[in-house]
């Protein structure tokens, strides 16, 4: 499956400046997962990725000229699509990914369905 407005992508990234300075990393953390099209991602990064599918990497340049307002510099993101997949209709009407909570994560002051079933 590739990115699309209905898919459900999980990816991790490396942001650099201009400098090549390393900002944020999340290529050892847990994947960055999304819905295309939610608003959680710039525009400019998120038009690049689609038609891309799991196992691709990209370089993707942003840059301050392409009128994103705060933007201060340019910066480079090395992004590795770790997974696609098809989102369901609650996805979709939510605007963001169902995510799943480790069982060791859930504590009693918890608000998932776990500890609270509805």
């Amino acid at each position: 499956m590739i990115v699309s407005e209905k898919a459900i992508v999980s990816m991790r990234y490396a942001m650099k400046n201009s400098q090549g300075e390393l900002l944020t990393s999340l290529e050892d953390s847990p994947l960055f997962t999304f819905l295309p099209g939610s608003g959680t991602v710039l525009p400019a990064l998120e038009s690049v990725l689609f038609g891309m599918a799991a196992g691709e990497k990209k370089t993707v340049y942003v840059s301050r000229k392409q009128g994103f307002a705060g933007l201060d510099d340019d910066f480079y993101f090395d992004i590795v699509i770790d997974n696609v997949r098809e989102a369901s209709e609650e996805e979709i009407m939510n605007g963001q990914p169902f995510m799943e909570i480790p069982a060791n994560e859930c504590s009693s002051d918890c608000a998932c369905r776990r500890q609270n079933p509805i």
